[in-house]
């Protein structure tokens, strides 16, 4: 598969660590151990806003054969038309080439649309902007960096934030070649329950489309971001679009740390949701 992951059980896993609290930045090595001797085989580090992340991290998971993901989220648009701003992309764009190079294998980014608290339009306008310049950027500089913007969950309370329904994903990457998506398989039920005649249906085009997943369970009261299998995403439903879509990306666990530890220790919470996503995988597969 591509990548450079392993392949447990017909699938490659990976796990965040943009979410807080499961990986100490100041010693990563025993929780990186750990999720490398579970069979994962790829983490997801956030970047911040100056473009960096931490080397210490990023080191340790390459000596564990674990291939590196970003998460960037919507605070990177801010200033980024301005000179300055473009040229701090020039160079993460460089510096994302490098550590390619040392992973063996493509870097991948994950973008949220920009939420510019008035207007839902000017800001997916924005974001397209963005998304057009890094690919196009991208390209011209060759690059080996691959982007995919993010399916947010529907909130009522932020209505002018883009990206919960589906049809503005799938427009975005039908208007900006060689942009992916990331399916948020959480974000995407979560959605379908709560506003099921905004959200839009899920189609052939955008699956088509994606290169990246986010794995993570919601059910009512508690939220999202939970782990597989405490929640009510059908996921052995959801994993059979995308094998039949022809798959080679990661699914990424993406868990809230507070919500997940409600369940059990961290290691055994994080161990029962990686057999509940291979599990549906397989049931697909054998199905």
């Amino acid at each position: 598969m591509e990548g450079g992951g392993r392949a447990v059980a017909g699938v490659q896993v990976g796990f965040s660590l943009n979410k807080p609290g499961w990986c100490s930045f100041q010693d990563p090595v025993p929780f990186l151990d750990f999720l490398a001797s579970a069979g994962v085989g790829a983490v997801e580090l956030p970047l911040v806003v100056s473009g960096e992340f931490d080397q210490g991290v990023a080191g340790a998971a390459l000596a564990r054969g674990l291939v590196i993901t970003f998460h960037l989220v919507w605070k990177w648009y801010r200033g980024w038309g301005k000179r300055t701003g473009r040229a701090d992309l020039e160079e993460l764009l460089t510096t994302l080439d490098e550590l390619a190079g040392r992973q063996g294998a493509p870097v991948l980014v994950v973008i949220h649309p920009f939420d510019d608290g008035h207007d839902r339009e000017r800001g997916l306008a924005t974001t397209a902007d963005l998304c057009r310049w890094l690919v196009e950027r991208t390209r011209a500089q060759r690059c080996e960096v691959h982007w995919a913007i993010e399916n947010m969950p529907h909130d009522p309370e932020a209505p002018t934030r883009p990206g919960d329904r589906l049809q503005e994903i799938e427009g975005l990457v039908t208007e900006t070649a060689g942009l992916g998506i990331c399916w948020d398989i959480g974000h995407w039920h979560l959605t379908r329950e709560m506003d099921p005649h905004g959200s839009g249906p899920l189609t052939d085009r955008f699956v088509g489309r994606v290169i990246h997943t986010h794995v993570h369970d919601w059910v009512p009261g508690l939220g999202d971001h939970l782990p597989p299998g405490r929640g009510t995403v059908p996921f052995a439903r959801t994993l059979r679009i995308l094998r039949q879509a022809d798959y080679r990306g990661w699914l990424i666990l993406e868990l809230d740390r507070e919500r997940a530890l409600r369940f059990g220790p961290p290691q055994e919470v994080v161990r029962d949701a990686l057999a509940v996503v291979r599990g549906a995988w397989i049931e697909e597969a054998e199905g």
